[in-house]
């Protein structure tokens, strides 16, 4: 039940999350609340693209907040990360600390004579060797889902120095992406209630 609550107020988060310049402390004696618990700039604007043969742009949608970031993948690369999108911590990651990646995906354009798109969604270092955090590999279709991927910090991260990177090259393939959430729970959090695709 706890699972659903915490999807639940996830989706509601990405949903009605809005820009913030400064983000306000919760009171003492309160448990922080999901927004507060993000450690990333949530809208698709903070998403850097990468990789070769690919396109993308910013586009109107259906997904909450009216935009998404589309990425076409002309080619399929060597490897899953040859093309991808990152958005970087803006906020320290203790060692220890219980991780959630949660973001909104659908395909656009699905690969030849496939029902579903392959993508990998990964909590990493944010520079080489890019060492993984924890990953997912996801089967995204034409509809607007949440996907999510749970990791813990293995060391302590300055801000920028941890990412999310949606990894997109498994086909020739157009992919939407929505909001993205980093989400710290701190250490000693209890994953089983926690979503998993």
């Amino acid at each position: 039940m706890k699972r659903l609550a915490i999807a639940a107020a996830t989706a509601v988060l990405i949903f009605t999350a809005a820009p913030s310049t400064a983000q306000e402390a919760p009171p003492t004696n309160a448990r922080p609340s999901l927004l507060e618990r993000a450690v990333n700039a949530v809208h698709v604007s903070s998403f850097d693209v990468y990789g070769p043969g690919q396109s993308h742009a910013i586009v109107e949608s259906t997904v909450q907040g009216g935009r998404a970031l589309r990425v076409d993948v002309a080619t399929a690369g060597t490897n899953i990360w040859d093309v991808g999108a990152g958005s970087a911590t803006t906020r320290p990651v203790r060692n220890g600390d219980v991780l959630l990646l949660a973001v909104w995906l659908r395909a656009e354009r699905l690969p030849a004579g496939a029902q579903t798109a392959r993508v990998n969604v990964r909590l990493q270092d944010a520079a080489a060797p890019y060492a993984e955090i924890g990953s997912a590999e996801v089967m995204v279709g034409s509809e607007w889902k949440m996907y999510f991927a749970q990791a813990v910090a293995t060391r302590d991260y300055s801000p920028g120095a941890a990412a999310a990177t949606i990894q997109l090259a498994s086909a020739s393939q157009t992919i939407d992406l929505g909001p993205v959430f980093i989400l710290d729970f701190g250490p000693d959090y209890d994953r089983s209630s926690l979503p998993t695709n």
